[in-house]
């Protein structure tokens, strides 16, 4: 059929129209909806924003003793304790002997590794628990709620020149029964002063009563029983002439260290072989300087370390410190030439023990690149058990070993025990697991075996566990320990100084090492472990 374009034009139906597009009306929840999915989005990158800035960095909002470290780097928070004053103040301790009262009032700084602590304390807030708890935790700490008050600890060197001082004053050697110039003296037992058991008191007092003025502490003494008798002398004593042309007491002391000890009447006589000429039983001498030297000697304390990555730097987050020890063969000299020229105060020589790992001599150490890194997994462990991982990890922060030094593991961890704030976990024992102190300990001994055998660095000692466990990867690549006879050690044969860095993530369930120094010439290479005499554990025993 033929249509004109007359008649087309007519057809309504084959007109050529435009259609208009319908308009499309935004009503208020459409607005919402928008403003919803732009706000959901602005706040996942915030959160992902401030994830990603807080990356080995404190939470904002967190201090220290009142001191801000939010937004701060471990090795920043410490300089900024370090260099700022705090509200934490020392108690006055006083050691008591039954009326008589010593007090040491003067603060005398608190020990970097309980700053240490107090950081490291810091650094997990908000890092710990599920996300949605992390997230509770990191706000709180935004808006100044999370505050961390470390633990007081007194300067041991100090603390142990005070109480040597104390002991000075106390200290009375026990004698037999004796006649001195015709008169009867009974026998009578000595008092000697325990100083390290006194020092481990004030310290504990100091943890328990951190928030009190005034903190009491008996001093630790002990008895000394007077020489026994013998079939030479059944009476057990001793017949003394008067000595009147030389000195019947004698005094030594140091006045650099503020030391003092006395040498009384009958002990003195005691070291008196011959009058004139004067000559003494220097063996005799020596044996009770020795006594001495040990509760003089202080040992130096090596300087802790940080690397900072991003710089490439070396941090100091403890300074070293000298410490000190008599030198016996000296002081026997100087008390003969003294008495011998009829004195009686002696010089009581002490000279200073520089430590091995000194924070002034940084530039010299080598420390200038990761040298190995190792890390296990323990996601999965038990609350206890991550907390003692925690506790042993914390002990390495910064240690440093010197060229050719031996890195000892229990040395650093210390006693593992309740009193060191290690919890009761699961341990391996012998060939059994069971419930004691530390379990977890081997994870941060196992992953520092690891560092240093992956670096090819020679292993002086190393036991495996009584079994293979999951944690702990092929057999024959851990290391198991027991405070204080099963240990780990590892020798640092770099030519340089070795930083040890422990790095824990609970989130990711990780134990880290880092070891930063300069890295040896030498390749390691690992094959994979042959496996004999292999048994088929049994069914479960519980006794």
């Amino acid at each position: 059929m033929y249509i004109d374009s007359h008649t087309l034009r007519r057809i309504p139906a084959l007109r050529h129209t435009q259609v208009k597009p319908k308009a499309i009306r935004r009503t208020a929840l459409d607005f919402a909806v928008l403003l919803a999915g732009i706000t959901v989005l602005a706040t996942v990158l915030m959160l992902v924003g401030w994830q990603l800035w807080h990356v080995n960095r404190i939470y904002s909002g967190v201090t220290v003793a009142g001191v801000p470290v939010g937004g701060l780097t471990r090795a920043e928070a410490m300089g900024q304790l370090q260099n700022n004053p705090t509200s934490i103040a020392l108690p006055n301790v006083t050691i008591t002997l039954d009326a008589r009262q010593w007090s040491l009032t003067a603060e005398q700084g608190l020990e970097s590794a309980k700053w240490l602590a107090a950081i490291n304390q810091a650094y997990l807030i908000g890092r710990q628990g599920t996300y949605l708890e992390q997230l509770r935790t990191q706000t709180a700490a935004a808006v100044g709620t999370a505050s961390i008050t470390p633990k007081l600890q007194l300067d041991a060197g100090e603390l142990h020149n005070f109480v040597s001082q104390i002991a000075a004053e106390v200290r009375r050697p026990g004698h037999q029964a004796m006649l001195l110039n015709g008169t009867e003296v009974p026998a009578q037992p000595g008092v000697d002063v325990d100083i390290e058991d006194t020092m481990q008191h004030v310290q504990l007092a100091l943890d328990e009563q951190q928030d009190a003025s005034i903190i009491m502490v008996p001093l630790e003494i002990f008895q000394i029983n007077p020489p026994e008798t013998t079939q030479d002398n059944p009476t057990g004593s001793v017949h003394i002439q008067n000595r009147s042309s030389q000195p019947s007491s004698f005094l030594l002391h140091n006045d650099a260290f503020q030391l003092k000890f006395a040498i009384d009447t009958i002990t003195w006589s005691n070291l008196v072989v011959s009058e004139n000429p004067l000559r003494l039983d220097e063996a005799k001498l020596g044996i009770l300087l020795e006594s001495w030297a040990n509760q003089v000697a202080i040992p130096a304390r090596d300087a802790r370390l940080h690397f900072d990555t991003v710089t490439n730097q070396v941090v100091v987050l403890q300074e070293s410190l000298p410490g000190r020890r008599m030198d016996v063969a000296a002081t026997v000299a100087t008390v003969r030439e003294a008495a011998t020229s009829g004195q009686n105060i002696a010089n009581l020589v002490v000279v200073p023990v520089m430590p091995e790992v000194d924070s002034t001599r940084i530039a010299e150490m080598g420390i200038r690149e990761l040298v190995m890194s190792s890390t296990t997994y323990f996601a999965g462990s038990t609350k206890d058990r991550i907390h003692n991982i925690e506790v042993a990890a914390e002990q390495f922060e910064g240690v440093v070993i010197p060229p050719e030094g031996v890195f000892s593991f229990n040395q650093l961890v210390g006693d593992v025990s309740a009193a060191n704030d290690f919890e009761d976990s699961l341990i391996i024992w012998g060939d059994r697991t069971a419930v004691g102190i530390g379990g977890g300990v081997c994870q941060v001994s196992t992953t520092i075996f690891r560092a240093a055998y992956e670096a090819g660095m020679p292993i002086v000692e190393r036991y495996n566990h009584g079994y293979v466990v999951d944690w702990y990867g092929d057999p024959g690549f851990d290391a198991t320990i027991y405070t204080p006879t099963v240990d780990f050690k590892f020798r640092n044969d770099t030519g340089a100084h070795l930083l040890v860095e422990p790095v824990v993530d609970i989130a990711q369930g990780t134990m880290t090492f880092n070891l930063y120094g300069t890295k040896p010439d030498r390749q390691v290479t690992i094959h994979e472990p042959v496996i004999t005499d292999y048994t088929e554990p049994g069914d479960p025993q519980y006794i």
